[in-house]
């Protein structure tokens, strides 16, 4: 009997003994988790790949977690079904909590958002997750954003993530090229050539130069509005992948080709315009010229035309890689 209530004891005391550990376990636990200050941001992209939990980093180092994540107008709603149509209501509110003791003496964040500290969205390798970083950028470039409610935590700025910037970038080159009917200017030029061909035999490419003379004016618009080394340079800065570098080597011949026939445009519409001006047979030195600045700008048409299509179809590819197999 005695030996009964002597285990008996034991176990109890081992018992109690177990819950007041877990007991601690939870509560350094519990109040890790809840140490630190919360902070709210909003993005207008996907945030596919972030979660809760997710690590909030700054130049690396980690000094955060998100804890909740919402669309904006569940968190704040519209005030109409007008305003809800709106793109500030259609962003995705994240929260996260920092730990004041891994980020340091600050100046506050007032002063650091003044500055420019913004919050993004970074993909994590091909794993298909991503981080949230906090760092500085030019406020002038990534101006603060203004919100028609009062945030519940103190707002960060967000910027858009390199995929997001990326895709308007092409966005904005495609709509371009689709304005100037690029396809149409190229098959224009087909048919320029050809009746140049033609008329080499008989002497008589008066009417062919003045299509020319019109076309070409068209064509040195095109040059202009396609800005394509900007578009190439932005792309440089914004990403570094293999499949940024293959559409980088396609824009880049894309704009030696536009450099050279650009260069030879002004003078050649001049010329063009004077030839018409002028007797059929003064149009046979300037039906040299034109044949082989048009063929360039037919080849480098055509491979606007290509690259437009093709980043229509497949606008994220050159950062998560070629479309897969038969989704053409």
């Amino acid at each position: 009997m005695g030996t009964s209530s002597a285990g008996f004891r034991v176990g109890a005391f081992v018992l109690a003994g177990a819950v007041a550990l877990l007991a601690l376990l939870f509560f350094l636990t519990g109040g890790r988790f809840n140490h630190g200050v919360l902070y709210e941001t909003y993005f207008r992209e996907s945030v596919q790949g972030l979660d809760v939990g997710t690590a909030v980093k700054y130049r690396g180092v980690t000094v955060g977690r998100v804890t909740e994540m919402e669309l904006a107008a569940a968190e704040y709603p519209p005030p109409d079904a007008t305003a809800a149509g709106e793109p500030v209501y259609q962003q995705v509110m994240v929260r996260f909590r920092m730990d004041p003791d891994k980020v340091g003496a600050t100046q506050g964040i007032k002063t650091a958002i003044a500055q420019g500290l913004r919050a993004q969205i970074v993909p994590q390798g091909i794993t298909g997750l991503s981080y949230i970083d906090l760092s500085f950028v030019d406020p002038k470039i990534y101006p603060a954003q203004t919100v028609p409610w009062k945030p519940n935590e103190t707002l960060i700025p967000s910027r858009p993530s390199t995929l997001a910037q990326v895709q308007s970038t092409l966005q904005n080159l495609v709509a371009s090229l689709n304005q100037a009917d690029i396809g149409k200017v190229a098959d224009q030029l087909g048919q320029l050539i050809s009746t140049l061909n033609q008329e080499a035999s008989s002497g008589d490419a008066h009417q062919a130069v003045a299509n020319a003379n019109a076309l070409l004016a068209t064509l040195n618009q095109v040059v202009q509005q396609s800005d394509l080394p900007g578009t190439a340079a932005s792309i440089r800065n914004l990403a570094g992948g293999p499949q940024t570098r293959q559409l980088l080597t396609q824009l880049d011949q894309t704009t030696m080709q536009l450099a050279k026939v650009s260069t030879a445009l002004p003078a050649l519409v001049a010329s063009s315009q004077s030839a018409v001006n002028q007797a059929n047979e003064t149009t046979a030195d300037l039906q040299t010229q034109l044949l082989p600045i048009l063929r360039d700008m037919k080849t480098t048409t055509d491979n606007l035309r290509d690259l437009s299509a093709e980043l229509s179809a497949n606008p994220g590819r050159i950062l998560a890689g070629p479309p897969p197999q038969g989704s053409q």
